[in-house]
């Protein structure tokens, strides 16, 4: 920086320092543009204030990172980490209204934007944000494994669409995480399912005893119709599902599966009144779908009173069958299948189960309080 006149500064090729009236001062880069306040936004308190961020700017010049947003007093710039993650969320829930992504999953994705991702970065440029800052992002996070990978795949979504929409020149490098350790998760033979069985009111018995035989997950449950129950051919259809209070013409997975009823559940849904409406929700409690805290409520309640401990609706319905299933002999592709598993990944969790030579499909008794249901008008 070399003067040039009294009250002006020069930096070659770059821009002139020039002093208002009062203790104020402004930069003029080439090209006409004005800077009168630093990257924070505080105006130019002195000559050496001045200075030092057009020392900044020429760095940023000369690394094809300055955008003038930056020294803006009102306006801040798309490249602030900030303004474009907030701008990405907000696609986030016009997706969600187009039934594009789950209301669990935005839930989500909104704690991670304005909880981890903007306290940290805040409204740094997001071509300045490179492999040493998401590292040390990565190494900043106290969560378990899985959580960490959520946040992660989340703020590589950002960055993935930045550089889809050309926000981003180029992906920064995003730290490699080790692998998750799977999770314990228990799983219940038949005859500690229907010992928890003789524990459940009837309606809740009928619900619970669906996941039990059909593997579906709670929410499919909930979204059931009558429609999709057809008893001419003892199929059912899992097309749709809750997501919280919102129901989703989709699964999880977004596949519909037909799979076959069980017979004795069938036999409980014929001893129920007749349902003229198909439309109708076939789990309903006062004529409102069941809700998830109910069906937990319920289960816990019951495995307290059998004794039974540390098995959650879960393990206890969904996992339960699809290791039954396993111990069967039958193959992780066909349960896959049954349960609506997007990818064979996500059943490998059951491959470490001995599996027995026998090859029957359907429960080996009957649950004593089907008996009891036969005698509900």
């Amino acid at each position: 920086m070399q003067p040039q006149e009294e009250g002006r500064w020069l930096m070659p090729n770059i821009g002139k320092i020039y002093k208002e009236r009062g203790n104020r001062w402004y930069i003029r880069l080439s090209g006409g543009i004005q800077i009168h306040c630093d990257k924070n936004h505080l105006t130019f308190h002195s000559k050496d204030h001045a200075q030092s961020t057009l020392i900044k700017i020429a760095a940023e010049i000369e690394n094809g990172t300055f955008d003038p947003n930056f020294y803006a007093k009102s306006k801040k710039s798309l490249l602030s980490f900030s303004v474009y993650a907030l701008e990405w969320l907000a696609g986030c829930e016009k997706r969600e209204a187009r039934d594009e992504l789950s209301p669990t999953y935005l839930k989500d994705l909104r704690r991670f934007v304005h909880k981890i991702f903007i306290p940290h970065f805040q409204d740094t440029n997001m071509l300045d944000i490179k492999g040493r800052e998401l590292k040390a992002f990565y190494l900043s996070l106290n969560y378990h494994a899985k959580t960490v990978y959520n946040i992660r795949a989340a703020l590589h979504k950002i960055f993935i669409d930045a550089l889809f929409e050309e926000v981003i020149p180029a992906m920064p490098n995003f730290p490699k995480q080790g692998r998750i350790p799977e999770p314990d998760s228990e799983w219940a033979h038949e005859d500690v399912q229907d010992h928890i069985l003789e524990y459940l009111e009837h309606d809740d018995l009928y619900a619970i005893f669906f996941l039990m035989t059909h593997g579906c997950r709670p929410g499919e449950l909930r979204a059931l119709k009558h429609k999709d129950i057809d008893l001419k051919i003892d199929k059912v259809t899992i097309r749709r599902s809750f997501s919280g209070t919102k129901l989703r013409e989709t699964t999880k997975s977004k596949r519909r599966r037909t799979i076959d009823l069980d017979t004795d559940w069938k036999e409980m849904y014929l001893t129920r009144p007749r349902v003229i409406d198909p439309e109708a929700f076939v789990f309903n409690k006062n004529g409102n779908p069941l809700s998830t805290t109910w069906l937990t409520k319920q289960w816990r309640k019951a495995c307290d009173a059998a004794g039974v401990k540390d098995l959650t609706l879960y393990e206890g319905t969904r996992h339960s069958l699809a290791s039954q299933l396993v111990n069967r002999g039958l193959s992780l592709y066909k349960i896959g299948n049954l349960l609506g598993h997007s990818t064979s990944k996500m059943t490998e969790r059951y491959s470490h189960l001995e599996s027995k030579p026998s090859k029957e499909l359907s429960r080996k008794n009957k649950p004593t309080p089907i008996l009891s249901l036969k005698q509900i008008k």
